[in-house]
């Protein structure tokens, strides 16, 4: 498969992105190495969760 990706969205060579498929629509999102490195960036996060939120992760399992 190729992806022509517009140089309008600012991405850099090296960048890692993750491929979703929802339906017929596929979507990247940026894989953040050391995403959860500091857990106080966490506390409180659950409660801060939509119902949006929750849509999106019912994707991508």
């Amino acid at each position: 498969m190729g992806v022509v990706l517009p140089a309008a969205l600012g991405l850099t060579v090296g960048d890692r992105y993750e491929l979703h498929q929802m339906d017929d629509t596929l979507v990247l999102t940026p894989v953040h190495q050391g995403l959860f490195a500091n857990p106080a960036d966490w506390v409180g996060f659950r409660n801060r969760i939509s119902q949006e939120d929750r849509e999106w992760d019912r994707f991508e399992n």
